[in-house]
């Protein structure tokens, strides 16, 4: 064994220098430096954990996108949007009903009337007040066709008794004459069956009941839904739903209900994944290292460079969105591969033989540049994103692009500090290396034997050559149909197994879609409801009822029976059905069928009919309609037909590209505000379209910036571009080939990609340039530097990979893309690299 060597680093480079300088203050301050970043740790920690977790997806959008001012302004004007749907089941319908009528009364009285607008038990109020205006309520064609019907039968009568005698039971009428008039009494039978039907929404023979609560704030307002579904719990709970039937089941749903839960999912996965993370990448540092001392050193110093990127988060943006939620195992799969570098070129040179202070110089100066360099790529690709004005890509930027910033300043900072302040405390035993052990100069040589200097040449164009063919093939296919259509996939897979999935499936089988959700228009004037309402129902006009994507409309005209013109001449042909029914009345048989059939008929007095208006509807109907200053009417809202395929993309892009060009006039399109779930999932697809190449492009291209500040324009610098672009096509190749389509969040990992992919073959060539230029063996600089790499690559891989357990598809889908990334493009540095350095050598020794 060579004794320890005490000599300093060489060279006169700015790197050597820093090192120089920064070990000298580090082997006085250590101590001090440690505790600085034990403070700031600490501090950051505190910051951090008061980020909030916004879930919904218009976090993702700017503030200045037409939806959501839309989504903004309809808050403000109608807070109240948000409904909760509860379900009470049981084998026994009485006990169902009990249940029903005893939770409504709690829950009057528990919600606080600062959340709580109502509790709809069934819609009675507005099922007897249609009834009692039935005949108002008739549509304007029935009643043409029943004083049609009328007038023909008394002209007919009078034709064959002239002169006056109208004698209608000698000459029974056909039933072709009575359908007009048939077909109104049934449909007034069929309302007053509905006025004085059960009580109550039911279902599935009295077994199924529901609730609709309704409250006040909006679907964007989770904290007030999270406390509203705390309150239903036990409320619930106080009820002891056993005691009325040991069957009886309740359950939830509603936006606020999926809202909550996926928020909790999310959050969960967070921490999870985290903590998997961790778990997975300091495993991997013990296994590779087989030192305890470098695992704990570089836990520490990464958790220093992640409590940091958190901290700073909490200060620049205030939150954490659906998109940048999982960034902890992101950014510590990343930013722990700087430390990585440093302690295993540390290392190396320990394992030569050299003394603790000059390993440190040594390892401080011939790193510094490359993971410098990479670093900056990393964030530079990272900061691409914030060019973008989708929240989604520009948070994710702002923090991860920090992330690696932190952490390469805790990796050459606070590392060195903490590994000689446990140097001098207990130092460290390392058994030497021979293989390590300075060598004479020789002619460098990557491959020495005869059959493979023949073979590298032919094997590398061949290599290249398939791979950039699959590669563009499967690019090919991807950008043919990039995005996902399910967007359900991008939730959590596991909502339709939990409890508010299946009750939301069951509600709506029972009852329809007609209580929440859809589509959200608001007008300025009340006069141009009616037209909003025409071009609606104009939109799909010829379209088959089976194929509409437009369900019910709640509208208050709708409420009404007809605009005022319209109900004025209702009242005129009543006036004439009663004039005729009695004109024709004192000649019929009493009690006969024609005699009953228009006693049914008959209109109430003229004095007790009068057009209606708004204000004569029930309470609840003005009250859902009445906005925050007391304007009424003004908001209408579409809810899906069964055509509409709720959760695909194509379906849901159609029907928002109908709803945006609605034929109205000028003055009406621009006063329209039309939001809703829907309509931010478009924006979001549209946005990440349109910013996703910006930032892919700029990553691409400030990363080349840095490689030929880096290499200049060399040979070093067109092979590590090279690499730089087949790995990245290589990810996309793959996507493609393995079906794996864009979303909002999958397509950040093609501009980081780009940004961590140049890491790799940077760091290869750089040791490569450097053995060339010692004239040291190439082989063992590029084990050893590749057996960093590939470390680094997998610890990246673990934070992305446990991505893939996550609850939530869009993580999910950018896990699977990420993985993808690191695989290509850490192939490409330790295969493409090297081929391409050998074939070049060769070129040049011939």
């Amino acid at each position: 064994m060579n004794p320890p060597k005490t000599a300093s680093s060489s060279g006169t480079t700015w790197a050597a220098r820093t090192a120089d300088a920064y070990v000298a203050f580090v082997t006085r301050h250590a101590k001090s430096v440690v505790l600085f970043f034990a403070a700031l740790t600490l501090g950051s920690g505190l910051l951090a954990a008061r980020l909030p977790l916004r879930t919904e997806f218009s976090w993702l959008l700017p503030d200045d996108q037409p939806s959501v001012i839309a989504l903004h302004k309809l808050t403000q004007r109608r807070p109240s949007t948000a409904v909760i749907e509860v379900g009470i089941a049981s084998a026994e319908p009485a006990a169902t009903e009990r249940f029903a009528k005893a939770l409504a009364e709690r829950l009057r009285t528990a919600l606080p009337p600062d959340l709580l607008r109502e509790v709809d038990e069934d819609d009675s109020l507005v099922r007897r007040f249609i009834w009692q205006n039935r005949h108002l309520y008739a549509s304007l064609a029935d009643l043409q066709r029943a004083h049609e019907a009328l007038a023909a039968r008394i002209e007919k009568e009078q034709a064959a008794h002239h002169p006056l005698l109208i004698d209608f039971e000698d000459k029974p009428t056909s039933p072709a004459d009575n359908r007009p008039l048939d077909d109104l009494l049934a449909r007034m039978k069929d309302a007053q069956q509905r006025a004085e039907g059960k009580a109550g929404y039911v279902g599935e023979g009295g077994r199924l009941r529901m609730l609709v609560v309704r409250f006040r704030f909006g679907d964007t307002e989770p904290e007030k839904g999270r406390i509203a579904l705390r309150i239903l719990d036990q409320t619930v709970a106080a009820l002891a739903p056993a005691q009325f039937h040991p069957s009886l089941t309740v359950g939830y749903a509603g936006d606020p209900v999926t809202a909550a839960l996926e928020h909790d999912l999310i959050l969960g996965d967070m921490v999870t994944t985290t903590l998997l993370c961790l778990a997975l990448v300091l495993g991997l540092l013990f296994v590779a290292l087989r030192s305890f001392r470098s695992v704990v050193i570089l836990g520490i110093t990464l958790s220093v460079g992640c409590v940091l990127t958190f901290g700073f988060t909490w200060l620049v943006i205030g939150h954490l969105n659906s998109s940048t939620a999982f960034l902890g195992s992101v950014v510590a799969g990343n930013g722990i591969n700087f430390g990585i570098i440093h302690l295993s070129r540390y290392l190396e040179e320990r394992r030569r033989g050299l003394s603790h202070p000059v390993a440190l110089r040594l390892a401080l100066s011939r790193t510094l540049v490359g993971t410098l360099v990479a670093s900056t790529a990393a964030a530079t690709a990272y900061a691409s994103l914030m060019i973008t004005s989708f929240r989604g890509f520009s948070e994710f930027g702002i923090i991860a692009g920090s992330g690696m910033v932190f952490c390469w300043l805790a990796s050459y900072s606070f590392l060195p500090a903490l590994l000689h302040w446990l140097e001098t405390a207990r130092p460290l035993r390392l058994a030497l290396s021979p293989n390590l052990q300075d060598r004479p100069a020789s002619p460098p040589a990557l491959f020495s034997r005869p059959g493979l200097r023949a073979a590298l040449p032919v094997g590398t164009w061949l290599f290249l050559l398939l791979t950039s063919a699959l590669s563009l093939y499967g690019t090919k296919r991807l950008v043919a149909d990039p995005f996902a259509d399910d967007l359900n996939s991008l939730r959590s897979r596991s909502l339709p197994r939990t409890a508010p999935g299946q009750w939301s499936r069951r509600l709506d089988a029972a009852f329809g879609r007609d209580q929440s959700g859809g589509f959200y228009i608001g007008t300025d004037h009340i006069d141009q409801v009616p037209e909003l309402l025409q071009a609606i129902a104009a939109a799909e006009r010829g379209v088959p009822p089976d194929q509409r994507i437009f369900g019910k409309v709640d509208a208050l005209p709708n409420f009404l029976p007809g605009s005022q013109a319209e109900q004025q001449q209702k009242l005129l042909l009543l006036e004439k059905i009663r004039a005729q029914i009695a004109k024709i009345e004192p000649h019929l048989e009493d009690n006969g069928d024609d005699a009953k059939l228009l006693a049914d008929l008959r209109p109430p007095p003229a004095e007790s009919l009068r057009p209606l208006t708004a204000q004569d509807l029930p309470l609840p109907v003005r009250e859902a309609f009445t906005e925050a200053d007391g304007r009424m009417g003004l908001l209408v809202s579409i809810h899906p037909a069964p055509a509409y395929q709720v959760g695909s993309y194509k379906s849901t892009q159609r029907a928002v590209t109908l709803l945006r060009s609605l034929p109205v006039s000028e003055g009406l399109k621009r006063a329209l505000l039309i939001s809703g779930p829907e309509i931010i999932i478009i924006d979001m697809m549209a946005a990440v379209t349109a910013d996703g190449p910006r930032a892919s492009v700029l990553s691409l291209a400030l990363v080349l910036v840095l490689l030929l500040l880096s290499f200049g324009v060399s040979r070093a610098f067109a092979i590590t571009a090279f690499a730089l672009f087949i790995g990245s096509i290589g990810m996309l190749g793959l996507m493609g080939l393995l079906g794996i389509q864009l979303n909002f969040l999958s397509y950040i990992a093609i501009p980081i990609t780009v940004g961590i992919g140049v890491d790799y073959p940077f760091n290869v060539m750089s040791r490569l340039r450097q053995d060339l230029a010692s004239k040291g063996l190439l082989w063992s600089g590029l084990v050893q530097t590749g057996g960093a790499v590939l470390l680094c690559s997998l610890t990246t891989i673990f934070g992305y990979a446990v991505l893939l357990t996550s609850d939530t598809g869009a993580i999910r889908s950018f896990g699977a893309a990420a993985v993808l990334g690191e695989l290509t493009t850490t192939a490409a540095a330790l295969l493409i690299v090297p081929c391409l350095v050998g074939v070049w050598l060769l070129r040049k020794k011939r």
